[in-house]
């Protein structure tokens, strides 16, 4: 079975309050939380919720960038987003209307999305990653922003149906991905190259094994995502 990968769509749908989906890339655990609690207090008594999104901030958003409905017409919030941006660190925002980097927001919804400065240049690894030319598994690894992987897959061939998982944990350095489940790691090297779709070819970020495993098979295939814009 053939998977084409496609860049995450974020959707966000109507609700009883207005939505600040803060995205964030470079800040701890400690950090998000410290943004979280100040957004929240900046907006006490309103009808506006923070929360966060663990989605990646596309290449071309500045650090400081808010994604918007086209029909947005509050002024006064952002007004007030870009002076806690301030106090925060940051420059005004960037606003981006029109679904820059296919993120979508409905109606009265915002994206904040902050990037740390002196982060810039790190690699933003995507969330899955997914087998497409392997002779023995179908797999789907997530990576966690906290670190974590995990390995769900699939046996071709065994006629069992039965899905696998392997949870461990994910670093990444010098263009290598390197994951560990307890006794087994392996390390990709990271590849750009172009992958053939119903489309035509598209750039894709391939991971590629370094070694050959004895055991789990799986994590001697190649993973992928292949980015169709």
């Amino acid at each position: 079975m053939k998977y084409l990968v496609l860049l995450s769509l974020l959707l966000l749908t109507a609700c009883t309050n207005t939505q600040l989906h803060l995205v964030t890339k470079g800040y701890s655990k400690s950090e998000v939380a410290a943004l979280k609690t100040s957004l929240s207090e900046q907006f006490e008594g309103e009808k506006i919720d923070v929360v966060l999104s663990e989605i990646a901030i596309p290449a071309n958003f500045p650090n400081a960038t808010l994604a918007l409905n086209p029909t947005y017409n509050q002024p006064e919030i952002i007004a007030r987003l870009d002076n806690w941006l301030v106090a925060n660190g940051h420059k005004t925002s960037q606003e981006f209307r029109f679904s820059e980097g296919n993120h979508y927001y409905s109606k009265a919804h915002l994206g904040l999305y902050l990037r740390k400065p002196g982060t810039e240049r790190q690699v933003d690894l995507p969330p899955y990653l997914r087998t497409q030319y392997c002779d023995v598994a179908d797999g789907t690894l997530a990576l966690n922003k906290d670190g974590q992987a995990v390995l769900e897959y699939e046996l071709i061939g065994d006629g069992s149906d039965k899905i696998d998982t392997l949870s461990g944990r994910w670093f990444f350095a010098d263009n290598h991905l390197t994951v560990d489940f307890k006794n087994l790691r392996q390390t990709f090297k990271l590849a750009k190259e172009e992958k053939q779709t119903h489309l035509g070819p598209r750039p894709a970020d391939v991971y590629n094994p370094t070694k050959q495993l004895a055991q789990k098979h799986i994590l001697n295939c190649e993973f992928l995502i292949i980015y169709m814009n």
